[in-house]
């Protein structure tokens, strides 16, 4: 039993009991994840015929093209290229091509890729995680492509590529893996690059592009019409009969829509709506429930955006809710967050003051990603500044910044210029002498 502060037991043996006599919603809720692969792909059929054209050679024991895919985030990108392979692998053919998924957001170091690469076919021999030079394993890498595939294809499918740009061995590593087949006796390669972002090609070394950015393909964006019928598809292998009010999967759709064209989010939104249908024991799922899954989906995912900003991006978020906290009425400009980011770095270990110029740009990344609003107002002869708001719930802001464990002592801290017995100069705060 789980007890809380209100002294409410949870009865989970109860709990699961009255689950399994709950209705039954779902039919197979795993066809609602983006892994899932169904068997047809609306509204990506030229996508699907350009990756077949370029791979159908393999079949024949030939090279294919390295090429790229582009698209923003929930275009299909990695589940026409899963879909291609699985259809590929069907053909009656003598040659069966390999294909070896790199998520380069997961697996981002020269050292772990050809790790993985290695560990991924070899299944036995495995190697080391760290250790080795990397021109053991890569002479290693290219023995086992040679025996173990032999005369076969072995697609090298790097999901977020531009990640390893600018990093530390990027280029050199994906000048590595373009050039694999000068140095194999036997076994075919092909490198597939998938990236969210368009003008990737711009930023890449001009001897890889030669090899890889000659071809690509690009994926457009959903609309709610194209996102629907991708729902209806996914819906009924998911959902039992009759479960579905009409207006659900219009709106899942409608809202995916307003976010790029996102599938992913509409899959999501699909689901979590069944979910919370199902947590409340209701037999059908109505709009109501999209509209509750979509503010849970949204948290989730500005919880997941600030934990993942760099930890100067962190404190100025910080700043600006300590501002709002203890002063909700105070009209905050840049200004005000340059001083207090200045006050609480100083109460952290290992953090460094930043240039006013630094923390504007910061304050502009926070703005494009919804979190805060950052209106530009002419002050007069005083010249032009930021008015800052948060554009998400202060509770669920206070929440993660809670969370991240450097944080701690400062989430109390009330900034200098509304303590009515402190006063700032030159950087150094004192007591007010009365």
């Amino acid at each position: 039993m789980l007890k809380n502060n209100n002294s409410y037991q949870f009865n989970i043996d109860k709990f699961y009991k009255n689950y399994l006599k709950g209705p039954r919603i779902f039919n197979n809720r795993d066809a609602l994840e983006s892994s899932y692969i169904p068997d047809d792909l609306p509204h990506r059929d030229s996508q699907i015929k350009s990756i077949a054209e370029k791979t159908a050679c393999a079949l024949l024991g030939d090279t294919p093209p390295s090429f790229l895919c582009y698209g923003m985030t929930g275009t299909g990108k990695t589940a026409t290229i899963r879909y291609v392979s699985q259809k590929l692998a069907q053909q009656n053919s003598e040659i069966k091509p390999w294909w070896i998924y790199i998520n380069c957001n997961i697996v981002s170091t020269p050292y772990r890729i050809l790790a993985h690469i290695y560990n991924t076919i070899s299944r036995k021999e495995k190697i080391p995680p760290t250790g080795l030079p990397k021109d053991i394993i890569f002479k290693r890498l290219l023995g086992l492509l040679d025996s173990k595939i032999g005369n076969s294809i072995c697609f090298l499918v790097l999901d977020e590529i531009d990640i390893l740009v600018g990093k530390k061995g990027g280029n050199e590593i994906l000048y590595d893996l373009t050039r694999l087949n000068e140095n194999l006796d036997n076994c075919k390669s092909s490198i597939i690059g998938i990236s969210n972002k368009l003008k990737f090609r711009e930023n890449l070394d001009p001897r890889i592009l030669s090899s890889l950015g000659e071809e690509h393909i690009v994926f457009p964006s959903y609309d709610a019409s194209e996102l629907r019928d991708i729902l209806i598809k996914r819906a009924k292998i998911a959902y039992q009969e009759n479960i579905l009010k009409e207006e659900v999967i219009p709106l899942c759709a409608a809202l995916a829509a307003k976010n790029h064209g996102d599938a992913r989010k509409a899959l999501q939104l699909l689901r979590k709506a069944g979910e919370l249908a199902e947590r409340g024991q209701n037999i059908i799922v109505t709009a109501k429930h999209v509209e509750k899954a979509q503010e849970e989906l949204e948290n989730d995912h500005i919880k997941e955006y600030i934990k993942g900003m760099p930890l100067q991006a962190q404190l100025i978020l910080a700043s600006i809710y300590l501002i709002s906290r203890f002063s909700p009425e105070h009209i905050i400009i840049s200004g005000d967050i340059y001083d207090v980011h200045s006050e609480i770095r100083g109460l952290i270990p290992g953090i460094r003051e930043l240039t006013k110029r630094r923390i504007s740009d910061y304050i502009n990344e926070l703005s494009l990603a919804g979190i805060i609003s950052a209106e530009v107002k002419s002050m007069g002869h005083y010249g032009r500044t930021k008015i800052i708001k948060l554009d998400v719930a202060m509770e669920l802001i206070g929440n993660v910044i809670l969370e991240i464990n450097k944080f701690q002592g400062i989430m109390n801290y009330k900034p200098a210029f509304l303590q009515a017995d402190k006063v700032k100069l030159k950087n150094n705060i004192f007591k007010k002498l009365i």
